[in-house]
């Protein structure tokens, strides 16, 4: 293995871009329950560690993926476990949640 990323990571600006140019993306939330219920992404699904193997196991890898978490680390971890399963386009957050309410991005509640 080379070490290079096999999936992308989007400042906030250029993931609303992103997500309005795949508007069939999986969008998923790895923050917690909680923090999901109180604010998430349009369309959003929560990912977690009880249901993300049915979610890899389930969707077409050609669909697009955008993964973000609360401080961006658990992101990372799946993204590259989307990628490593071979979903072709994945993304996940830079700065994660605070950096897309930082940047004024819409939230639905």
């Amino acid at each position: 293995m080379t070490g290079r990323r096999r999936f992308q990571r989007l400042a906030a600006p250029q993931a609303l871009a992103w997500l309005q140019a795949h508007p069939q993306a999986l969008v998923l939330d790895a923050r917690q329950a909680h923090h999901h219920a109180q604010g998430r992404l349009l369309g959003s699904l929560r990912l977690d560690g009880r249901n993300h193997e049915g979610l890899l196991l389930s969707q077409a890898k050609d669909r697009p993926v955008f993964i973000h978490c609360y401080h961006g680390h658990a992101s990372q971890t799946y993204a590259e476990m989307f990628a490593d399963f071979g979903f072709v386009q994945v993304c996940d957050l830079i700065g994660d949640w605070e950096a897309w309410c930082q940047a004024g991005h819409p939230i639905h509640v």
